[in-house]
């Protein structure tokens, strides 16, 4: 009777709709609208069949019936073509208020395409196993449902940058196939292709996008963060409050077993976990989960159950060193989804040093915090493409020589309108993303062009510091890199102080010695700077192979207004001294602290008495203006 390939159809939507339902659904806008696409595809698929055994059984004693059965057949046709359009606007236009008009006025013209059907004509042919319809009923439910497609087409094409391009890719072959099956059909009425048709495009949709698995771990079972991404971005375009707790692990343990026992805590975690009313749980990472609760009054009772659950399962959850919290209590405090996870990150880097039971709760200073960072993050990437990166000078003075033999370079930056930017408001942003790699290149660079276009040697200069950050120190392919930059410039690496600080050895010492060993080697030195804050001893200068030993303006600054300071200081540079190393003394203000830097036979001054930071032109001018003085002197 014709009737395999609509069997089929319903055995593959039905199999399609129980696997979905195994599974937990976010009631995300295009999974109800795929839900019901389904729904319409399966209506569709079975009123085909049913019309094609009411032709074959009742058509000779219940003819009225038979036409009815094949006229909503005809409706349930243009009824999946309105449900496909909406899938694909619902892509685009989530659940806004554009959207509902667009679904309210593709339903009245479905309903008003109906009665147009409901009222032509329609001719039943049966010639054997051979059943089908056509007249102008069929003629029109072609037109309409064509309609729908040709919209749906062009609406897919025009709007493909605002909505998911795999999406719209699907949907396109999806009407295409169907497209295709329909024109076969009209000129062959006796090939029933279109339900069939439309049942594999809602296959190769649920296989392409729309399976639950996606959207899952499979370890935990446990939402993933494609999932977290496409419900949070629903919630905000619904403009429903909700909170947010995230929850992350340090095991503590070495990093060869780090993969396995991180991923042993999460399942334990997720088998473990209590269940709580109106909670999404979300497996981020290996170490990282975050939990969405819909309803933010509630919220507070349930971060207590969370956090009493991991304290109390420490053990059963793998033993692990650290557990911190970050929970953001309303999610109005940021503007969507995309700042949302920004936010969280961000917290999460904020509080990595944290120790066990951390608990950090975000409020809208610390929002404001991270908007800052993240204008600064634009302003410093934007800076550096438009070449609003510039290096100034400081002046370094030889106790020794009577002369001005080294400067510090120091890097600037400028804004739109020309304006210098804080230096301390833009490094740490450039540390913490990453882009200080490029920020240090850039200011290398232009220290050697600076040095070998003017010449800087004929002025007595032995050298220029460059100081390096942490994350550059970290960096394994500094070496090489700085050696290019070098290379390029043919400047002599011997007019080169790279300057490190005792933070940068202890971060990632072994790598900082190799690039150390292969630049000195090449001939660059270094110096150590900051000596005298932080955790520094005496350790760090025995163990970094140094030239000069910077002594940082606290200390020096100190060394004037406490018996202690004075005496750590002055025993501090006899050591060094007896290293055969040589000190510069950075923050001297005055002539008075000069003069007891030199009575300390301290080896070179550093400092606002003598200069502040010179961009070039100032510096050299400032140079020239020395070496002149120098010249008269001699």
């Amino acid at each position: 009777m014709n009737i395999q390939a609509q069997m089929c159809g319903i055995i593959l939507l039905v199999i399609m709709i129980l696997f979905y339902m195994r599974y937990e659904s976010l009631r995300l806008s295009t999974q109800i609208a795929f839900q019901v696409l389904m729904a319409g595809m399966l209506l569709c698929v079975f009123c085909d069949m049913l019309s094609i055994w009411a032709i074959v059984r009742l058509l000779l004693d219940h003819r009225a019936a038979v036409l009815v059965i094949c006229k909503i057949y005809l409706m349930t046709i243009v009824l999946v073509g309105l449900l496909g359009f909406i899938y694909e606007c619902t892509d685009v236009y989530g659940v806004r208020k554009k959207m509902m008009r667009v679904a309210a006025a593709g339903c009245s013209i479905f309903l008003a395409e109906c009665v147009v059907i409901a009222c032509l004509p329609i001719g039943i042919y049966k010639m054997g196993r051979v059943v089908y319809t056509a007249g102008p009923a069929v003629l029109a439910t072609y037109a309409f449902a064509g309609s729908f497609v040709v919209t749906n087409i062009v609406f897919t094409i025009r709007m493909r940058r605002q909505g998911n391009p795999r999406r719209g890719q699907v949907i396109l072959f999806w009407m295409g196939m169907w497209f295709a099956a329909a024109l076969t059909q009209f000129l062959n009425n006796e090939l029933l292709l279109v339900g069939y048709a439309g049942a594999l495009g809602v296959m190769v949709i649920f296989f392409r996008l729309e399976n639950p698995e996606y959207l899952t771990d499979r370890l935990t079972g446990l939402f993933n963060q494609d999932a977290l991404l496409l419900y949070a971005k629903k919630l905000y375009n619904n403009e429903n409050r909700f909170s947010l707790l995230t929850i992350w692990w340090n095991l503590g343990i070495s990093q060869a077993d780090d993969e396995a026992r991180e991923q042993a805590v999460m399942l334990a975690f997720a088998k473990r976990l209590p269940k709580l009313a109106h909670t999404r749980v979300f497996k981020m990472a290996d170490d990282e989960v975050w939990m969405i609760f819909e309803q933010p009054e509630q919220a507070w009772s349930n971060v207590e159950k969370i956090q009493s659950f991991v304290e109390y399962g420490r053990r059963e959850l793998g033993g692990m060193a650290q557990a911190a919290f970050t929970f953001m209590p309303d999610s109005a405090l940021v503007n969507d989804h995309q700042e949302m996870v920004h936010l969280m990150q961000y917290a999460r880097w904020k509080n990595r040093d944290h120790g066990a039971s951390n608990f950090k709760k975000v409020d809208g200073d610390f929002v404001e915090q991270m908007r800052q960072e993240k204008s600064m993050e634009q302003m410093l990437e934007e800076a550096m493409k438009e070449d609003r990166i510039e290096v100034f000078y400081q002046p370094i003075y030889s106790t020794r020589e009577k002369r001005f033999v080294s400067a510090e370079a120091l890097v600037r930056m400028r804004d739109r309108d020309g304006r210098l930017v804080p230096p301390g408001s833009f490094i740490s942003v450039a540390e913490a993303n990453g882009k200080i790699l490029p920020l240090g290149e850039i200011v290398f660079e232009k220290v050697c062009r600076f040095f070998t276009r003017e010449s800087l040697e004929q002025y007595g200069l032995h050298y220029i510091e460059v100081n390096l950050s942490v994350v550059q120190c970290g960096y394994s392919e500094l070496a090489e890199d700085y050696i290019g930059i070098m290379e390029k410039y043919q400047i002599d690496p011997h007019y080169i102080n790279l300057e490190i600080t005792e933070s940068a050895s202890m971060a990632a010492k072994k790598t900082l010695l190799e690039n150390m060993r292969r630049l000195m080697e090449y001939g660059v030195y270094f110096s150590l700077d900051d000596f005298g804050t932080g955790q520094s001893n005496l350790n760090y200068i025995v163990d970094m192979p140094v030239n000069i030993v910077k002594f940082d303006r606290e200390m020096s600054q100190a060394f004037f207004r406490d018996d202690k300071a004075k005496y750590v200081m002055n025993a501090a540079m006899q050591m060094i001294h007896g290293m055969k190393l040589k000190i510069v003394s950075e923050g001297i203000e005055t002539k008075d602290q000069y003069l007891a830097m030199e009575e300390l036979d301290i080896d070179y001054i550093q400092g606002y008495y003598f200069s502040k930071p010179l961009p070039e032109a100032e510096f050299l001018a400032f140079l020239q203006e020395n070496d002149k003085e120098f010249v008269k002197d001699a």
